[in-house]
């Protein structure tokens, strides 16, 4: 099973390095299109009303909070990368390991709160020269937000639960 792991480990640890390098990529291509094409943040933001043209500065400003919720999606990945680190190595039930996994739940955790707040911020940004009565303010939880929100939870809870785990594990190997 260990050699399962081993090898899976492997190709993990490569693939979320290569995501590490191709996420900030994505990233800085969304913002220099947006600012190649200010009207194009409407797009993103479809059921907005947007009143007049989108200056370059607002489309920016738009982009550079976007660019914010990249950053706990990076950590996600740096923490995922350690982990099938350690699992390459065969450090597989030890407290490193478990504390990767709590890290990488709290980088979820805190990717779904940043992508709502973020989202909230850039609709009232977008809408903040809408004549009275029409700026909008929107607050919503969508799927993706609730499952990161969960699925990072649980990560945390796990990550608890593995360093007792590993703690149990070395203390009766010492008896041994």
């Amino acid at each position: 099973m260990t050699a399962k792991i081993t090898r899976l480990s492997r190709l993990l640890e490569a693939a979320t390095l290569i995501a590490l390098c191709l996420l900030p990529l994505a990233a800085l291509w969304t913002v220099a299109s947006g600012l190649a094409d200010p009207e194009a943040v409407r797009t993103a933001f479809p059921g907005l009303d947007i009143a007049g043209p989108i200056p370059p500065g607002k489309a920016a400003a738009t982009a550079a909070m976007g660019l914010l919720a990249a950053l706990p999606a990076m950590a996600a990945l740096w923490y995922m990368r350690g982990l099938f680190a350690l699992y390459r190595r065969g450090q597989i039930l030890t407290d490193a390991a478990a504390e990767r996994i709590r890290r990488i739940g709290a980088a979820l955790v805190v990717l779904a709160v940043a992508g709502t707040l973020l989202h909230t911020a850039q609709a009232l940004l977008l809408t903040i020269d809408n004549p009275a009565g029409q700026r909008h303010l929107v607050l919503s939880l969508s799927s993706d937000s609730l499952g990161f929100l969960l699925s990072g939870g649980l990560l945390v809870v796990i990550g608890w639960a593995m360093r007792e785990a590993a703690r149990a594990a070395a203390e009766n190997a010492s008896f041994v």
